[in-house]
C-alpha cells in the first residue's frame, strides 16, 4: 500500500476497534484489513468487509480475550495432522511442537502474511464459501508439500 493506503488502513482498523470494543485491535487484523484495502481500494468497503469477516465469519472469536477460537482451531489442526500425517505428527511430538507454534499466523491472518497475493485471493474466495475448513485444508496442503523436508530435519538442523 502507498502512503494514502496505509493511512486508510489505519482509519479502517481504528474504526473497527471502536465498533468492536470488546476485542479492540489485535495483531493480525492489519493483514486482513490490508488485503481488503488492496483489493477494494475504498475505506468504507474495506471497513464493511472487515466487520463482515469478523462478525459473520466468526473471526472475532479468534481475536477475543484469550483467543478462544484460535486455541480450538490449533487443537483441531493438530488432530488433523495426526490423522493425515502420523509420521509428521510423531516428529512434532518428539520436539514438543504443536500447531500453536507454526500455524497460529496462518489462522490469524488467513495466510495473508505467508502466501503470495495471488494465492491469497484464491484462498479467500474459497474461504468465504467454505469457511474455516478450507483454511485447515490449505494448512494440510502446505505441510504435505513440505513433508519430506520436515521429516528430514532434526531439532539442531
Amino acid at each position: 500500500l502507498d502512503e494514502d493506503g496505509r493511512e486508510g488502513l489505519f482509519r479502517v482498523l481504528r474504526a473497527v476497534s471502536h465498533r468492536l470494543e470488546d476485542i479492540g485491535y489485535c495483531q493480525g487484523m492489519n493483514f486482513i484489513a490490508g488485503m481488503f484495502m488492496r483489493v477494494l481500494q475504498e475505506e468504507a468497503l474495506a471497513y464493511q468487509c472487515m466487520l463482515s469477516m469478523l462478525l459473520r465469519h466468526g473471526m472475532n472469536q479468534y481475536f477475543g480475550d484469550r483467543f478462544p477460537k484460535l486455541r480450538l482451531t490449533t487443537l483441531q489442526f493438530d488432530c488433523l495432522v495426526e490423522a493425515f500425517f502420523p509420521d509428521l505428527s510423531a516428529a512434532f511430538d518428539t520436539f514438543n511442537l504443536s500447531a500453536e507454534f507454526y500455524a497460529t499466523q496462518w489462522f490469524l491472518t488467513l495466510f495473508t502474511y505467508s502466501m503470495p497475493y495471488a494465492h491469497v485471493l484464491r484462498i479467500w474466495d474459497q474461504f468465504l464459501c467454505r469457511g474455516m475448513k478450507l483454511i485447515h485444508r490449505v494448512g494440510l496442503a502446505l505441510l504435505e508439500e513440505a513433508l519430506p523436508d520436515l521429516l528430514g530435519l532434526g531439532f539442531d538442523a
